[in-house]
C-alpha cells in the first residue's frame, strides 16, 4: 500500500549514495547536532558513541515495508521524509508520517534496552492539573534533558488558560509497550513521548478501529486533527515533533525528536522559571496506561 513511500526511499538510498565525495551526510550531522551528550562522531559508515561502541548508518538495504519499520537502520529514520515544523500549508500527503521510522537499536542505546534500564532514568515533570492553579506530577526520561524540556512546555501551557482543557487529563508518558497493532517498541517505552488528553484529540486506528488493517481504509482515510497549533508551536521550540503531522494522524501524539528539527538555539530549559500562578498539589503522579 505505501508505493510512494517506498518510492522515496529508494530515491534517498540512492541519492545518499551519490554524494560519496561529503564525508559527513546530512543526517550523521542532524544526529551529532541532536545528540552531543551521546555521540562523538562518524566513520566509516558508523556512528561513533561516546563510550566508543559503533552503529551502523546504512545497513545497504532495500526493504519492503514490513522490513522498513522492522528493521530501520539511521540512514532510513533521517532521510525518508521530512518533518517541517511550523504551521502546515496542507494535509500531510499519502503515507507521508515523518518520524514513525525509528532505529529501535538506537534507541535502546540512548533511553534503556528494558523497562528497567528506562524506569531507572525517569524523572517528574510539573504538568497542568484540570483544575486551575492546580498541577500534578507526570514522568519521562531525563536522558538528554527530556523532563527539563517537557518542563518548559509544561510551564508555558500554565501560563495560557485557555488551552488548559486540551493538555490536562493526559492519556500517558512512560509506558513500556508495542505499538498498536505491532510489535515494535513505541516511543512511549523510552520515556520520550506524551499523548495529551485523547478526548480532544483523534488517532486515525481509533478512528477505524474495527477495519483500520484494510486497505479500502488506508487510501481513503481522512486527516482529523481538534488540537489548536498554538499548543504544536509550544511542543516544536521545545524539540517534540507532532503525530498530527502524519498521515496516518496521531493529533495526541508529541514525541522528542530534536534530530528531525531544524537546529536552533533556545534557551536552557533547565532555567525556565515556573510561573507564580502555579502550585503543586503534591499528589502522586500519573499512571502511564
Amino acid at each position: 500500500m505505501r508505493y510512494l513511500f517506498f518510492t522515496l526511499l529508494i530515491f534517498n538510498h540512492y541519492s545518499g549514495h551519490s554524494q560519496t565525495a561529503d564525508p559527513l551526510p546530512p543526517g550523521v550531522q542532524r544526529l551529532l547536532s541532536a545528540y552531543p551528550q551521546h555521540l562523538k562522531g562518524f566513520k566509516d559508515n558508523h556512528i561513533i558513541w561516546k563510550d566508543g561502541s559503533k552503529l551502523p548508518y546504512d545497513d545497504g538495504r532495500f526493504k519492503t515495508e514490513d522490513q522498513a519499520f522492522d528493521s530501520t537502520d539511521l540512514e532510513d529514520q533521517l532521510n525518508m521524509l521530512t518533518y517541517t515544523p511550523g504551521l502546515p500549508v496542507d494535509t500531510p500527503g499519502y503515507n507521508c508520517d515523518p518520524g514513525t521510522l525509528r532505529c529501535q537499536e538506537f534507541f535502546m542505546k540512548m533511553y534503556g534496552k528494558t523497562e528497567a534500564e528506562a524506569r531507572r532514568n525517569l524523572a517528574p515533570v510539573t504538568w497542568p492539573a484540570p483544575q486551575p492553579g492546580r498541577t500534578k506530577r507526570i514522568w519521562v526520561t531525563s536522558v538528554n534533558g527530556v523532563h527539563k524540556h517537557l518542563q518548559a512546555v509544561a510551564n508555558e501551557l500554565a501560563a495560557r488558560p485557555h488551552l488548559r482543557p486540551y493538555v490536562t487529563n493526559i492519556g500517558g508518558t512512560f509506558n513500556w509497550r508495542p505499538i498498536l497493532g505491532t510489535n515494535r517498541i513505541s516511543p512511549h517505552s523510552f520515556g520520550i513521548a506524551i499523548d495529551i488528553n485523547t478526548s480532544r484529540s483523534e488517532y486515525w486506528k481509533w478512528d477505524h478501529k474495527d477495519d483500520w488493517q484494510l486497505d479500502s481504509v488506508e487510501i481513503n482515510l481522512q486527516w482529523r486533527n481538534s488540537v489548536p497549533f498554538e499548543i504544536v508551536e509550544i511542543f516544536e521550540k521545545n524539540g517534540f515533533i507532532w503525530g498530527g503531522k502524519w498521515f496516518h494522524y496521531d493529533t495526541m501524539h508529541f514525541e522528542y525528536r530534536p534530530e528531525m528539527l531544524p537546529p536552533r538555539k533556545t534557551p536552557d530549559p533547565g532555567k525556565t522559571k515556573k510561573p507564580a500562578a502555579v502550585r503543586n498539589t503534591k499528589k502522586k503522579g500519573q499512571n502511564a496506561p
